[in-house]
């Protein structure tokens, strides 16, 4: 419900890139907290190089005491996110998910008062949700709207209005039935597109919902905005991942 999967995927499908690297980066684990997370940062960073966010996971993994440092634990958390959302099975994705959703949760244990411990296990829930039928996948559904509202609450600007961008995506892709609104949707995509408007994955978003709401015009503004938009060095792999699309979708719009 919050990413779009298969552009991506050759970005991160080799993982022969990381055995060369493997054995060093797990042979010299480290409390220094404040040089992990920075390494963390940037390997995220470049996400666009294929095995970059797993060796992330293997930096985050080989701190000391890392179970216990928030920091620590929402990168984990969002580095599933990313993993499991460009995953080819769905086995692998799920799991992936179910990771996140530990290493979000324990970040909500370390420090509740936070928002990123709810916005990416929020996010590994909305994904996990998917690949869940039947009571599981409601659960999760719920559970995933939960999270992202209490995000919202704490910090609605956070990630560029990510908490807003996830709950509207989450209520256009939920059924009525577990209260979906796409009427909450448009409210929510217009509040983050005010706090960021260039962000690549609102604008989608947003455009995939007008369509749905036979709102063309409105759709192909977006659209148009996404392909004409600079690239942001912090969200290259998701800029020319959504301008590959939007294209793909004004192609097919006419």
């Amino acid at each position: 419900m919050i990413s779009h999967r298969g552009s991506g995927r050759a970005a991160i499908g080799r993982r022969e890139c990381l055995e060369s690297r493997r054995f060093l980066v797990l042979a010299m684990p480290t409390d220094d907290v404040l040089a992990i997370v920075g390494r963390a940062d940037e390997l995220y960073r470049g996400r666009m190089q294929a095995g970059l966010v797993r060796e992330s996971v293997m930096v985050l993994s080989g701190a000391f005491g890392g179970r216990d440092r928030y920091e620590v634990q929402w990168r984990l958390s969002r580095a599933m996110f990313f993993l499991g959302q460009e995953a080819k099975a769905g086995k692998d994705r799920a799991q992936l998910h179910r990771s996140g959703v530990e290493a979000g949760q324990r970040a909500i244990e370390l420090s509740a008062g936070r928002v990123e411990g709810h916005f990416w296990a929020g996010v590994n829930l909305a994904l996990l949700a998917e690949s869940k039928r039947g009571l599981q996948g409601a659960r999760a559904l719920l559970w995933s709207r939960s999270e992202l509202r209490l995000a919202t609450e704490l910090s609605p600007g956070y990630h560029d209005a990510g908490p807003l961008r996830s709950l509207g995506r989450l209520e256009h892709k939920s059924p009525r039935l577990l209260g979906g609104s796409r009427k909450l949707s448009r409210s929510l995509f217009d509040r983050a597109l005010e706090i960021a408007p260039d962000n690549s994955v609102t604008l989608l978003y947003a455009a995939e919902l007008a369509i749905d709401t036979q709102e063309l015009d409105r759709a192909k503004r977006l659209m148009e905005r996404i392909v004409e938009l600079p690239i942001d060095r912090e969200w290259e792999y998701e800029n020319r991942r959504d301008k590959e699309i939007a294209r793909r979708l004004l192609d097919s719009l006419g």
